[in-house]
């Protein structure tokens, strides 16, 4: 597992420092009370960062609830150093953000991932864990496979130099060398104990709803698949409404079998 990250804090702006095991350094923010018995840790997807404007408005939402609510920006996206490697070593960011929540006063900590974000929750619980559950929206079963156009014409962007520069100059740095597609969430559910709450839109123009009913059928633990009939991808689908539904997936995932959840 790696070492405890050490991290600062810019009181101007209220971003925290984190540094990852690796070396890179994640630009992290705080909402809500940072004694709140529940973390919830908001990961953004490909080309988006921690502060778009309809993630920070969900996020600002369940911190009102009374959460701590830690927002990041992925390595290559928004204020953080270094290169994206598209979910790949993305996993020692989320674990970075973890620990930092884990070091307080939170008795759970809750990981809420889109696409990407839900890509890299999914495989962090599998290969690292220290999360207490974990809610995956819009989230591949695979990596880098799509049946749908805009996932492969994004798929095709990433692969070329000029594409790769057009991303950077949107605030999105990608590996020059593309890694070895990384273990997925379809390979690795099976390895996973904590529970999981899937959302997806039957609407999503990236992943097939057949994604998350793969993901669903082959998790260990504790499940439960929510597929919203007007529901778009990820965070271009976010809206106030999202906040009631993540806080009652949230409180069913948490309350275990015992407790009157899954």
């Amino acid at each position: 597992m790696p070492t405890q990250a050490g991290h600062m804090t810019d009181m101007r702006t209220g971003t925290e420092e984190l540094l990852t095991e690796d070396g890179v350094a994640l630009a992290t923010r705080l909402q809500g009370p940072p004694d709140a018995s529940v973390a919830l840790i908001v990961a953004h997807g490909f080309s988006m960062t921690g502060t778009d404007r309809r993630l920070a408005s969900v996020a600002g939402g369940l911190a009102d609830a009374g959460h701590a609510v830690y927002t990041f920006d992925f390595r290559g996206h928004g204020r953080s150093g270094g290169v994206c490697t598209l979910g790949d070593l993305e996993i020692l960011d989320l674990d970075a953000v973890i620990r930092l929540a884990r070091g307080r006063d939170h008795e759970k900590v809750v990981v809420i991932g889109a696409s990407m974000g839900g890509f890299v929750a999914l495989r962090h619980a599998a290969l690292l864990g220290g999360e207490d559950a974990v809610v995956a929206i819009s989230t591949p079963a695979t990596w880098g496979v799509s049946s749908r156009m805009r996932a492969r014409v994004l798929s095709m962007a990433v692969q070329n130099r000029i594409g790769r520069r057009i991303l950077s100059a949107r605030g999105t740095r990608v590996v020059d060398n593309l890694p070895e597609p990384p273990r997925s969430p379809s390979e690795l559910a099976k390895l996973i104990r904590i529970p999981v709450g899937l959302i997806h839109g039957a609407r999503d123009p990236y992943v097939p709803v057949d994604d998350a009913v793969l993901v669903h059928e082959r998790l260990a633990g504790p499940k439960r698949l929510v597929v919203l009939p007007e529901f778009g991808h990820a965070e271009a689908a976010y809206t106030t409404d999202l906040v009631d539904l993540l806080r009652s997936l949230v409180e069913v995932l948490l309350a275990g079998p015992g407790g009157g959840g899954i």
